[in-house]
């Protein structure tokens, strides 16, 4: 065998070259999709196997079903083939087994156990696996089929690759093993082989045959070695049990092998490569080659212990390790952690400008890159500062409480400086002197130490005679001696804040900001309001604002903007305000405000007011470029933690909304908006539980906080104490018109679930009413899609009409157009749904596109036209990755009687069912919609011949019970022999 590299000839079936150690590997053909077996290629595999290829070749159609198209390659355990799956029009890969070993029952074992398995585990990165079929005397597997190249082949042509792209790579496969491992399988055969990349640069990790769940003991004999010596790890090598950290040392040979194009382990046969893996640390591959990054190589080493416990213990930790030292992942809360142990006391950061609270809207956020490997100036090190109270001797009361909050945003002008959230500060102070009700220098100073918090500003404001006089100071928490003593004087009452704005110049230069102070001061001018007035109402509005106190906050923002009609940043707050009160129309309108007073603000400000814009429009892409670009330049913003929960949350990957929700409420464990966004992340992740426990953390500290028993009465309901969630609706109902408005469409939401249509229209009516009463239109909207739905249901079509076309008039957002469109469809109303489609399709960002694609393959649906609904369901799925999809990805394809991929999809709808508790991901309670994916999952069974399919119907009428003569709950009896 040639080597590609070097010419050199080695031994026919050699994996490495003998003279420069180059991987050794025939090409295998563009489109694999399974295979741990070596591959042969199409003329090689002609000369053998003869009993599959008699049966199996291009132009035959196998089973009735599979039209095949190409062989792509073949090896010991069969053959792998490119085939068209005629029923559902889509492009397959089917694995093929040869006939010989299929009546081995340990070989039908392993093709099963790849089957099960790999189906538990659904994700972008992972293989899909569609179904194990037997048809003319030959067993096979159906799968995704993947238009690429595998990485022994693309190492074998380019040697290694650019460390960037090598760890662009290995961070798509941590996150395929991360899915697997979470679904407890561990795959125990991963080599380059079994990766695929696309043109794309996606990854797809394949061919789970020899992987174990670590939930079934006993599914290997200890002392037997399972996988490919090459890629094992040493506890493999050994014969031990492996477990998910055994992935992650054949993951950090991958790595070594793609960034140095050598084996970290070099031996002159398998055997001794094993023993040497068992013995040896291998070489870190900068001393192999010193232009790879010093931090890649470490993740590759640290893959690479010996000592599993040494390794990284998961595959989410060596990702975030990756994420990090690559800069694709803010560094925010790292550098904060490392800072804290660095300094006596630790280090925390909160932005405190409005606009900055965590709201939920549904759009997606941002991923923060940096360029790699590109020399930047050092940076200065994130600090943290409590501004304390400014002392009034004026005797004026507008300055009580109004300095403070110009002060901070002054002061972070500088990227590296964050102030601490003051009315959090306050919170504390009450908890260490009881009856306090002033953070003057030394209860702050306490304050900041059991914060970790570095430094406090404290000050006074005095009248000597007729002028103003702001003395300011910075001193250090642990000490208490002053870091840098300010003072500025203002002729009159309104030349005030200015002064501060010079004095917060100072500050910043003795803390290390190398802004020019001309520079600074001119900054501080710009965003200064001119009415002291209007700065005591910002600072009392963001103090409510934080506290989740959202009507207090909107009265005293309105009062800041009637003060000064130029204070933009309190049109950012109120925007905020309204966006996490669910109120899009006024949210929309109060950022167009502040955009246009956005040269008023701070660049900081700017930043955070576009960003909040772009997300409330759901322009995901600039909200991306705007964040980036923010975090970049503000690296000790805080917001930039919770927000990437936001993001992983906006893009539908649930479990790291809750792993970085968790980060976040870890540093401010008090934030009521922080920690109810962290209870309303594990409620969409499915996780019901934590849910509701960090949700009732939060009304300890806010009773009235409203989304909190949004999100746990939903909670309940998902885990079938519809009782209890009832109960939670109603003491909701009692906090006030936001309260009662949220409470009447959770209770209409409830009843729709148990089949109570009669009562769900009462309670929608009544919420009706209150929001238009309450210039609520966006809730008014989403009550009567809703209530359209429940007059169908209780057979009145008519009103049923009428209400679609009311909340079409009141509201036009990407959900009302959505479900407006169904009700048109059950009114054979093509013309207007597709429509709705159309306007849907117009808008900029992925999920109303998706929403429109979801529509046009309805519509093909109900014209019969399965194959077609098919294809648009596909594409709206890559668009963006609904509960919706799924659900109508499952409908197409019982209609098409392929009941192994509609079983698949109704059983990732219950196992996603987090997500449809608020299928638009806003808080808008839909949880009505998983009962019949229980019936549809009963028809798909049935299908199958399975017997499991009585079960799935009883469950979907156990639900229903309390129902009237709703279809399926009528055809579900039928089913099962009931009347």
């Amino acid at each position: 065998m040639e080597c590609p590299r070097c010419g050199a000839s080695n031994p026919t079936g050699a994996s490495r070259c003998a003279k420069c150690d180059a991987p050794l590997a025939p090409a295998s053909s563009k489109g694999l999709s399974g295979g741990s077996e070596s591959i042969r290629t199409p003329a090689e595999a002609e000369t053998s196997d003869l009993d599959i290829f008699s049966v199996v070749h291009p132009g035959s159609v196998l089973g009735g079903r599979y039209e095949i198209l190409e062989l792509l390659g073949a090896g010991g355990m069969g053959a792998v083939y490119k085939a068209k799956d005629r029923e559902v029009d889509r492009l397959v890969a089917i694995k093929v087994i040869r006939r010989e070993l299929a009546a081995k029952p340990d070989v039908v074992r392993r093709f099963k156990q790849e089957l099960i398995l790999a189906r538990k585990v659904t994700h972008k990165n992972v293989i899909r696996i569609y179904d194990l079929g037997e048809a003319e005397g030959v067993k096979f597997i159906t799968m995704e089929f993947v238009e690429g190249r595998d990485l022994r082949t693309i190492l074998t042509e380019r040697g290694k690759l650019p460390p960037e792209e090598a760890a662009g790579i290995i961070a798509q496969v941590c996150r395929a093993l991360d899915a697997a491992h979470s679904e407890g399988v561990v795959h125990r055969d991963l080599k380059p082989q079994n990766i695929m990349l696309d043109k794309q640069g996606k990854v797809t990790v394949m061919d789970f045959g020899i992987a174990r769940s670590m939930e079934t003991p006993g599914m290997t004999q200890t002392g037997v070695l399972v996988g490919t010596p090459e890629y094992m790890s040493p506890e493999q090598a050994k014969g031990e049990e492996a477990d998910a950290r055994s992935d992650l040392f054949s993951l950090g040979i991958i790595f070594y092998e793609l960034l140095t194009g050598k084996s970290p382990y070099r031996a002159s046969s398998a055997v001794a490569m094993l023993v040497k893996r068992a013995q040896e640390r291998a070489v870190p591959p900068v001393r192999e080659d010193p232009s790879i990054p010093r931090d890649l190589s470490d993740v590759a080493v640290k893959c690479l212990e010996t000592d599993p416990q040494r390794r990284y213990q998961s595959a989410q930790e060596a990702l975030r390790d990756l994420e990090v030292r690559r800069g694709v992942r803010s560094g925010v809360l790292l550098a904060a952690l490392r800072a804290r142990l660095e300094w006596l006391a630790g280090h925390r950061t909160l932005a405190m400008v409005a606009g900055t609270v965590v709201v939920f809207v549904a759009a997606s956020l941002f991923v923060l890159r940096e360029k790699m490997f590109v020399p930047r100036r050092a940076a200065q090190k994130p600090l943290t500062l409590l501004v304390a109270e400014i002392e009034n001797r004026t005797g004026d009361p507008v300055f009580d409480d109004t300095l403070e909050s110009m002060l901070g945003v002054a002061l972070e002008g500088a990227s590296f400086i964050t102030s601490y959230n003051r009315s959090r500060a306050g919170k504390a102070a009450g908890e260490l002197q009881a009856g306090a009700t002033k953070l003057d220098e030394s209860l702050a100073r306490l304050v900041a130490v059991r914060e970790g918090i570095s430094v406090v500003v404290a000050g006074s404001i005095s009248r000597p005679g007729n002028t103003y006089r702001v003395l300011v100071k910075a001193v250090d928490v642990v000490t208490g001696k002053p870091i840098v003593s300010e003072s500025a004087d203002a002729t009159n009452k309104n030349d005030v804040l200015a002064a501060v704005g010079k004095l917060a110049a100072g500050i910043r230069t003795a803390l290390g900001d190398v802004t020019p102070e001309s520079a600074q001061i001119a900054a501080a001018e710009t965003f200064s309001t001119s009415s002291l007035e209007a700065a005591h109402e910002y600072a009392i509005a963001q103090d409510f604002q934080w506290a989740g106190k959202y009507g207090d906050a909107i009265q005293h923002y309105s009062k800041a903007t009637e003060f000064d009609p130029n204070i933009g940043r309190a049109y950012s707050g109120l925007a905020a305000v309204y966006a996490n009160m669910g109120r899009r129309q006024d949210s929309e309108k109060y950022y167009k405000l502040a955009l246009s007073k956005m040269d008023r603000m701070s660049d900081r400000e700017k930043y955070r007011t576009r960003s909040g814009y772009y997300l409330l429009t759901r322009n995901s892409d600039k909200a991306i470029e705007e964040l980036s670009q923010f975090v970049e330049q503000y690296p000790s913003d805080t917001a930039g933690i919770a927000n990437l929960a936001l993001a992983y949350f906006f893009r539908r990957d649930m479990s790291r909304a809750l792993q970085e929700g968790r980060r976040a409420v870890e540093i401010y464990p008090k934030n009521v908006i922080q920690r109810n966004n962290l209870g309303l992340y594990a409620m969409y992740a499915g996780d019901f539980d934590t849910g509701i426990r960090e949700q009732r953390s939060v009304l300890e500290m806010n009773p009235s906080f409203v989304l909190a028993y949004v999100g746990t009465a939903l909670s309940e309901l998902a885990e079938g104490r519809s009782g209890e969630a009832a109960e939670t609706y109603q003491r909701m109902e009692k906090l006030g018109p936001q309260g009662a408005s949220a409470a009447s469409i959770g209770l209409a939401d409830l009843a729709l679930y148990e089949g109570r249509a009669a009562d769900a229209v009462g309670d929608l009516e009544k919420g009706i009413a209150g929001d238009f009463e309450n210039k609520n239109p966006d809730s008014a909207a989403n009550k009567l899609t809703t209530l359209a739905y429940a007059q169908l249901l209780s057979g009145h079509r008519t009103p049923a009409l009428a209400a679609a076309d009311k909340a079409l008039a009141t509201s036009k957002e990407d959900n009302v157009l959505f479900w407006a469109a169904r009700v048109y469809l059950v009114f054979d109303d093509e013309t207007r749904a597709l429509a709705l489609a159309q306007s849907l399709a117009g808008r900029l960002e992925t999920d109303p596109q998706a929403y429109a694609k979801l529509i046009d393959g309805e519509v093909e649906l109900k014209r019969g036209r399965a194959a077609d609904a098919v294809k648009l369901f596909r594409e709206a799925q890559k668009l963006a990755d609904t509960w919706f999809g799924r659900f109508d990805l499952g409908l197409a394809y019982l209609d098409a009687e392929a009941f192994t991929e509609a079983y698949s999809e109704f059983e990732l709808c219950l196992k996603r069912r987090g997500e449809a508790t608020a299928a638009f991901l806003d808080e808008v309670p839909t949880y009505r919609l998983v009962p019949p994916v229980y019936y549809y999952l009963g028809r798909a069974q049935e299908g199958l011949k399975s017997p499991a399919a009585a079960d799935s119907y009883k469950t979907f009428l156990a639900i229903k019970e309390k129902s009237g003569e709703d279809p399926l709950v009528v055809d579900a009896r039928r089913r099962i022999g009931l009347r």
